[in-house]
């Protein structure tokens, strides 16, 4: 170490949470996992380190940065280098090399792996006490605007459904960490049941998720699995002219029950549109956009291990 670097690490302005990330993360086993599953070229000058790719695409993630920007911030940014490693003198890797190492990540489904990765890890560690899972689906609106011919669409997977072109999110969340188990990605117009089918993983004790998921097929793939369910009952419509049936007293008292503990998802959403700042998607085609929200998961999973992990006692 120089004397300007010296005088630059006292001097850092102390970012908290990337302090605690660099501390709490296992960062050397997650570089293990990288290199088991990305195949780099031979030849040319030595390659930047994957693990050092993967921390400035969480920064991305994390701070809601196009790679440009990323790379701008990483160079402009003393918290930054501190957190990724770096002194002073070191290169930054270019928007370019970050681009490629995120198509590599969707091409070798590492970060999908990445994710069930940390699950299991979280289990483990009694992170995940699997109590309860909630399942719900954000909309993210795509990257083009619609064309009224469908054929002249530059996003040829992105569909209409009642709140917009784009696409829809599935989430399985854990009840009391807030950590996510299993996510996927598909057009707006597919029913909420056949995502629902993809999300489960089968271990979970009960599931909760509201009227939207009032259905036969919900209910009958999670009585097959033996879950117990926590769906909210949705109000039935009669006849054409007539007002809709209302709920029994019984089911009324359990819709009310059921959505104070169902809203935690909201959390994971809020988090991903307000902090993340990810409201629309940043490219095209179903396979890109599921990969972003995938980057997305294990973005906000990593997030709130570190807070978990400051504060066991608060789910």
């Amino acid at each position: 170490m120089n004397l300007v670097q010296y005088f630059v690490d006292r001097n850092v302005p102390e970012n908290r949470f990337l302090n605690d990330a660099f501390l709490m993360i296992n960062w050397d086993e997650l570089d293990e996992l990288l290199n088991k599953y990305i195949i780099r070229k031979s030849g040319g000058r030595p390659p930047y380190p994957l693990i050092l790719l993967l921390k400035m695409h969480l920064l991305q993630m994390w701070y809601g940065l196009s790679d440009e920007q990323t790379e701008f911030q990483c160079n402009d940014r003393l918290t930054f280098r501190k957190f990724l490693n770096l002194s002073i003198e070191d290169k930054i890797p270019d928007a370019t090399t970050l681009e490629n190492f995120r198509h590599a990540l969707i091409e070798s489904k590492i970060a999908e792996f990445l994710v069930e990765y940390l699950d299991k890890c979280c289990v483990e560690n009694g992170l995940i006490k699997k109590e309860g899972s909630l399942v719900d689906a954000t909309f993210i609106k795509a990257n083009s605007r619609p064309h009224t011919d469908k054929e002249k669409n530059s996003d040829i997977d992105a569909e209409w459904g009642h709140k917009g072109f784009g696409y829809k999110t599935t989430v399985n969340v854990d009840k009391e960490s807030k950590l996510i188990r299993a996510i996927s990605t598909a057009p707006n117009n597919v029913s909420e049941a056949r995502e629902f089918r993809k999300v489960l993983l089968g271990d979970e004790s009960e599931v909760f998720a509201d009227k939207g998921y009032d259905r036969h097929m919900v209910r009958d793939v999670l009585k097959a699995r033996k879950i117990k369910q926590r769906i909210m009952y949705q109000t039935r419509r009669s006849k054409k002219g007539l007002p809709a049936t209302p709920h029994t007293e019984q089911k009324e008292a359990f819709n009310t029950s059921s959505s104070k503990i169902r809203a935690r998802v909201e959390h994971v959403f809020a988090f991903w549109k307000w902090v993340f700042k990810c409201t629309r998607a940043r490219y095209r085609g179903l396979e890109r956009v599921s990969g972003q929200m995938i980057s997305l998961t294990l973005a906000y999973n990593l997030k709130r291990m570190v807070f978990l992990m400051k504060k066991p006692s608060l789910a």
